[in-house]
């Protein structure tokens, strides 16, 4: 993600750098050219004031065109001016030393108008054909004002040849373009130092929350574990036949994590019943069964301030509903009870019966798997079951119970793995951002004691 950001952000400072320095460039070229044309302006000025009086502006163009002739000839050549013409507000030609006929009345265009109303203006001239006017040119407009009139009495059209100007002008806008794209960069360079920073600190940060949640997980693990270490081994059992099953159906990854995480903890309410509840050998009376079903409402809330998603602690509390709707603590029925509930009861019968248990020994395989068979439809959701019995036909030797060698080291390398995935999954967003479409409410029954 980051080294996405990072390509993406710098193509975008690149493409913006270079953006700004052209116009950076633009402007620092627009105030080059008007520097230019003011210099013009003067230059033109202050070479014809001695030489021109008010007068000669205001006479007909016949009378004065010699005036203009020996003031403003002398004039082509001199600081790269290659054509000068003079308007006089009229709109008549006063000079020319170009193809523009003296002593007539010629269209005022707007740069022509703009002068008169005593803007200084300029504009480009793009290269012509001919070998003459092969370079940029500049055309700048000169009002010329009087002393006796306010308004500009004509215009000094002046056309100079920029050549020489050019490699100024290019060194100029490369160099703008190259400083403010480089300034750019150098901004970015900063700002990504900084956003890599946070990034690694928000990386610490979560490393540090998913720890604090692989330690929440295997807190509650070995509290079942130091309580009764074969319900803790039975629990873990049940996460790995779960995750099996649900992989097999093709469940999402997040469903698959939740559910292990579910079946991993579904015994956790057993912390709040009695112990000589839970270690008796014997049948339990009426009121021990009552509290024995409680723990499946006791595991749910134990998990509220629990930092994972809703539909596991949901899975736990309904984790011994029936699919006939006969089981506990809520009497949901059919698809109204959670995949994950559904999933972990199927796991959860088949572990407890071919585990040795204080008040019975273990069923062989093969019986556990006709019980699983019988329940289908009225204990279990048959398409669990299907699924179920594919995987012990496909892996049966994978899938063989573990014993009561099961050792301790062995099941916390388990809770570890198991802790460490799930808050590997836990820890990235949902799809559509949410947690998981929650599941309707809590559990299932039992054979005695599972």
């Amino acid at each position: 993600m980051l080294q996405r950001f990072t390509v993406v952000s710098l193509i975008l400072t690149v493409l913006l750098g270079i953006l700004f320095g052209e116009i950076a460039a633009r402007i620092a070229t627009d105030y080059a050219l008007r520097r230019q044309a003011h210099t013009f302006a003067v230059y033109v000025s202050e070479f014809a004031a001695p030489r021109l009086v008010p007068k000669d502006f205001l006479s007909p163009a016949e009378n004065v065109r010699a005036q203009f002739e020996f003031t403003l000839r002398s004039l082509i050549g001199r600081a790269n001016i290659v054509h000068i013409t003079v308007w006089n507000r009229n709109g008549e030609v006063l000079y020319s030393d170009g193809a523009a006929p003296v002593g007539t009345a010629q269209p005022v265009s707007g740069a022509i108008q703009r002068a008169l109303d005593g803007t200084l203006t300029w504009r480009f001239v793009p290269p012509g054909d001919d070998a003459a006017s092969a370079g940029h040119r500049m055309e700048v407009f000169v009002p010329v004002v009087v002393s006796a009139d306010t308004r500009p009495v004509a215009v000094y059209h002046v056309v100079s040849d920029l050549t020489d100007l050019e490699p100024t002008l290019i060194r100029i806008t490369w160099a703008m373009r190259g400083s403010v794209v480089f300034g750019v960069l150098l901004l970015y360079l900063a700002l990504f130092t900084i956003v890599r920073q946070g990034s690694r600190d928000l990386e610490g940060q979560q490393g540090a929350l998913r720890q604090a949640f692989i330690g929440i997980i295997r807190s509650l693990a070995n509290a079942v574990d130091a309580r009764d270490m074969s319900t803790a081994h039975h629990s873990s059992r049940v996460a790995e036949y779960s995750e099996a099953i649900t992989r097999e159906m093709g469940l999402d990854e997040a469903i698959v994590a939740e559910v292990q995480v579910a079946a991993l903890l579904h015994d956790i309410g057993k912390l709040g019943i009695r112990d000589e509840i839970l270690a008796k050998e014997g049948k339990l009376t009426s009121e021990e069964w009552a509290a024995m079903r409680r723990h499946p409402i006791q595991g749910y809330e134990i998990l509220a301030p629990v930092p994972i998603p809703e539909t596991a602690k949901l899975a736990i509390r309904h984790s011994h509903e029936r699919w006939d709707g006969t089981g506990y603590p809520d009497g949901l029925a059919g698809n109204e009870i959670p995949i994950g509930a559904r999933v972990i009861l199927v796991a959860d019968a088949y572990e407890a019966m071919v585990t040795d248990r204080p008040y019975r020994r273990a069923m062989s395989p093969l019986r556990a798997i006709e019980e699983i068979q019988r329940g289908a439809g009225t204990q279990f959701d048959p398409e669990v079951v299907a699924v179920f019995l594919r995987i012990m036909r496909r892996q049966t030797g994978a899938m063989r119970p573990l014993r009561s060698a099961h050792r301790r080291a062995e099941h916390r390398d388990l809770v570890q793995r198991i802790s460490a995935r799930i808050a590997e999954q836990f820890s990235a967003p949902s799809q559509n951002g949410q947690d998981h479409e929650p599941a309707d409410t809590p559990l299932e029954s039992r054979p005695p004691k599972f």
